[in-house]
């Protein structure tokens, strides 16, 4: 008590002196926090640049992005990956749909971070007198930054953009913010086109190629390299359908000698979480079991587990798609991505015992990638300490296939294919086998067949509804999932579906923004 009344009393003080020397309303209200960090007293280190660098990354494994939120209701929901309650696995996402808002506030947050280093880096550079080597540690910074913006950008502009580069890039996308806003006219920025935001993605991703490093220490090892620029540039260019220049980056990536395929088993581990930063990841954001609960109560681990773990090991209540359980076949990758009720996974006790069957889909079956089979996430705080991986070789050799396919260069795509089918059976990846292999696949047939290869290699990594929305197949692919669903209403499709509206609190807040055309 005697310490709130020696507060009361400086107020009290305060006040009377302020009225005694008449102080002016505006010089009143100039207050200044002496605990608050500024920019001008807080970028004067590339100690504190690592600092606001580290709360990009921190915002890329946030809960509403891979920590949980984003993956599990958008990436997995769109295209049916899951079977699953919300408006995404029905089709029926309105302006107001929250988990819109999440994955939009939460890539915003990513830019913003990243705008923050990248605006003082060059006033850092100025007033600061940095060493040569602190020049070069800046260029790294910036690189990463770049980077960062550029990813969140690629995401914003596949899920928001309303039509894709090739057919339509002057149709409307997203705000392009590139800089901190200081006023409120800037921070209300029309829509950008699809073409603009491809355009500064680009141009991020050059400037994070030419700036980032080959590779980091091992203390580092979970921070972006010169690899992952140009594998991403790879990858927008394969969306921009420039085919020529991704092969040319995906090539610079394969032939490296920096990456491989690894074992079958081992493609398992890294799902697994006891493969980290393996010869076959090119980009992984890393988490790790604290001692603090859930990821939503700041906890370094993922929460991705929680909600896809087999009955009685987490909330359980996202399972995969019955569809997609048939769609696998006789391919040894469902093992790889999904539990059947008769596999083993540990209980909250730790013991061994089947998965049991989930009653949220028509199979039973439970979702396996980031799922540990070792122990219940129930038991370590409701964290998983699986990294997340954003691009890894398998990926590459099959964009690059489709990129080659794209340009008649038929023979060497369908190895490219190959090269990971092998894999899957436990062959030679290197080693052509008459059992596995495509053999005298070209044209439409070859593009087909890559197209369903990377459903089976990539399923439940959040590539699908990226893949079916570019390649235009939206319609076909949603309505095969009316069959079997458990959870979700019926499917119907809409021209709108192609794309997220802008979210309606921005279109409330933001006067300069446009609703999406079909959600007004």
């Amino acid at each position: 008590m005697k310490y709130f009344w020696n507060i009361c009393k400086g107020l009290v003080v305060g006040a009377s002196l302020c009225g005694l020397a008449a102080c002016a309303e505006d010089e009143f209200l100039n207050v200044t926090n002496p605990n608050e960090l500024v920019a001008e007293t807080f970028f004067t280190s590339t100690e504190n640049f690592n600092l606001a660098l580290n709360g990009a990354y921190s915002a890329t494994k946030s809960l509403d992005l891979f920590g949980q939120a984003f993956y599990i209701q958008t990436l997995l929901a769109l295209p049916h990956a899951s079977d699953y309650w919300n408006a995404q696995c029905r089709n029926e996402v309105t302006s107001g749909d929250n988990w819109v808002l999440v994955a939009w506030r939460g890539w915003y947050r990513v830019v913003s971070r990243a705008n923050d280093v990248l605006e003082n880096a060059p006033k850092y550079l100025e007033n600061e007198s940095p060493t040569p080597a602190e020049i070069e540690e800046m260029d790294r910074i910036q690189g990463q930054a770049y980077f960062l913006r550029a990813l969140a950008y690629f995401h914003m502009v596949r899920l928001w953009g309303e039509d894709s580069y090739a057919d339509d890039p002057n149709r409307l996308a997203v705000p392009l913010h590139l800089k901190v806003p200081t006023t409120r006219e800037e921070m209300m920025l029309p829509r950008a086109t699809v073409g603009e935001v491809y355009d500064q993605i680009v141009a991020d991703l050059e400037q994070a190629e030419q700036l980032l490093p080959e590779f980091w220490g091992d203390s580092d090892i979970a921070r972006v390299n010169k690899w992952a620029a140009k594998g991403y540039l790879g990858k927008v260019h394969l969306y921009r359908e420039d085919f020529e220049k991704a092969t040319a980056y995906f090539e610079e990536v394969i032939f490296s000698g920096e990456f491989d395929l690894v074992t079958f088993e081992e493609y398992d581990q890294i799902f697994q979480g006891k493969l980290e930063f393996s010869r076959e990841t090119i980009v992984e954001l890393n988490y790790t079991i604290d001692l603090q609960q859930n990821i939503w109560e700041n906890g370094l681990g993922s929460g991705i587990a929680l909600t896809l773990a087999p009955p009685g090991r987490g909330w359980s209540n996202c399972t995969p798609h019955g569809v997609n359980i048939f769609r696998f076949g006789e391919d040894p990758r469902l093992k790889i991505c999904t539990y059947a009720p008769e596999d083993s996974a540990a209980t909250v006790s730790g013991a061994m015992e089947p998965a049991g069957r989930s009653e949220f889909n028509f199979t039973g079956h439970s979702f396996r990638k980031y799922v540990p089979q070792d122990y219940s996430v129930y038991s370590t705080n409701r964290n998983s300490g699986i990294n997340y991986v954003l691009m890894r070789l398998s990926d590459i050799y099959l964009m690059h296939a489709e990129a080659l396919n794209a340009q008649g260069q038929d023979a060497q795509a369908a190895e490219f294919t190959n090269k990971v089918r092998r894999r899957a059976y436990g062959l030679d990846p290197e080693v052509s086998s008459m059992e596995v292999d495509f053999v005298g696949f070209s044209g439409v047939q070859l593009r087909d067949s890559i197209r369903e290869e990377r459903f089976r290699e990539l399923f439940a990594e959040g590539h699908r509804w990226y893949d079916i929305v570019r390649w235009g197949i939206v319609e076909e692919e949603v309505l095969k999932y009316n069959d079997l669903r458990v959870t979700q209403g019926e499917i119907v499709y809409q021209e709108k579906d192609y794309y997220y509206p802008v979210p309606l609190q921005e279109v409330d807040n933001n006067p300069n923004v446009s609703p999406s055309t079909g959600y007004e």
